[in-house]
């Protein structure tokens, strides 16, 4: 266990970094995080539909964890909130999957029941009573643990609580050199050389090429994710079809999203934007007004594993990456289970298949 008031760099300021200050601030760290953004900015939440997809009951690491970070947004919204005032945009929505065919659909209510998840078929009059907007289905499934929570605001709210508790941010910082020797860690920007006891690597996509400063071999590359809103609002849940979601937030409707291998790039196009609105024509037998359009990029790890645990030749310094679709879903309890690692010495979990350079 390390004294307390330990000084720990976080470089990342997305959900998953700001998650990561929130923890360690708690626990009586001093937090400073470095972005070359903006806080609570990142290009993965742009992605991000919010979607906290239910849990199965596997008996796995990646399934307990997948668990206990779907089991952590109510209680996190709740302390939040009371904490910050702030309203993360956690619902308990359920989720509504369509199906193509009754066999698709039993075999997804068997796989589901079979891992101890809540599920009811849905036939066409209940699906019409489930959701009445919708045309373009006549069978599905409801998954009453299928919640949503709004990715901006959760960002902004995890790092106001990391800041009432003396977390400090520095924006427009790139990292030009990261170092460990035996004083502790140190992160070199283009303005700037930081020091602390510990650093963590939280930068989405961006997290192999700084874990290369080290001589790490980290594999998660990006993957451009596209999504759009659309003016009105007339969905009741979460709607699934063939890995697409639309869920309404507010008086608009948000949908998406694409899955692209294109780099680093994060512009829109006009081409995902046609294909999604098609798509919810189809579904809703309407078409819904562009209000916009955004892209993000999400880290996507070598085996399909986020990355969370210190690198193994410096130890000092801790990875939480890779987290692919899920890291909204998986960011606070990535946060959590660093801090405890940090602070204690030990993850309080099985984290062996986690391990950054597998």
């Amino acid at each position: 266990m390390i004294p307390s008031g330990a000084r720990v760099l976080v470089v990342g300021a997305g959900i998953v970094g700001c998650a990561v200050a929130y923890f360690l601030a708690r626990r009586g760290c001093q937090v400073v995080v470095l972005d070359e953004h903006g806080v609570a900015e990142s290009a993965t939440s742009r992605a991000s539909l919010g979607v906290l997809s239910h849990p199965n009951g596997g008996d796995n690491p990646y399934a307990q964890l997948y668990r206990d970070g779907h089991a952590l947004h109510s209680v996190l919204a709740a302390e939040l909130a009371e904490e910050t005032g702030l309203d993360v945009g956690w619902r308990p929505l359920g989720g509504v999957e369509l199906c193509a065919d009754e066999q698709e659909r039993e075999e997804i209510y068997q796989f589901n029941r079979s891992r101890g998840c809540a599920v009811e078929r849905l036939d066409e009059r209940a699906l019409q009573a489930r959701e009445p907007a919708l045309v373009g289905g006549d069978r599905g499934l409801f998954f009453p643990d299928d919640h949503r929570v709004d990715p901006p605001k959760l960002g902004v709210a995890l790092w106001a609580g990391a800041q009432k508790r003396g977390a400090v941010a520095h924006s427009g910082e790139r990292v030009a050199r990261l170092a460990q020797d035996a004083g502790g860690v140190e992160v070199a920007t283009r303005r700037e050389v930081y020091r602390g006891d510990f650093a963590v690597l939280a930068a989405g996509a961006w997290t192999g090429p700084l874990a290369a400063m080290l001589g790490a071999k980290v594999a998660v590359r990006p993957v451009r994710g596209q999504h759009v809103r659309l003016g009105g609002s007339p969905l009741r849940h979460l709607v699934r079809a063939r890995g697409r979601y639309m869920v309404s937030d507010g008086d608009t409707t948000i949908a998406g999203s694409t899955v692209e291998e294109v780099g680093y790039a994060l512009d829109t196009t006009t081409e995902a934007a046609a294909d999604l609105r098609a798509w919810i024509g189809r579904l809703l037998g309407r078409d819904l007004p562009l209000v916009e359009q955004r892209a993000g990029l999400r880290p996507k790890p070598r085996g399909g594993r986020p990355l969370i645990g210190p690198l193994a030749a410096t130890p000092r310094f801790f990875v939480a990456s890779g987290h692919y679709k899920n890291g909204v879903l998986l960011g606070p309890i990535s946060g959590k289970i660093i801090a405890r690692w940090i602070v204690e010495g030990a993850p309080g979990r099985d984290m062996d298949r986690f391990e950054p350079e597998r």
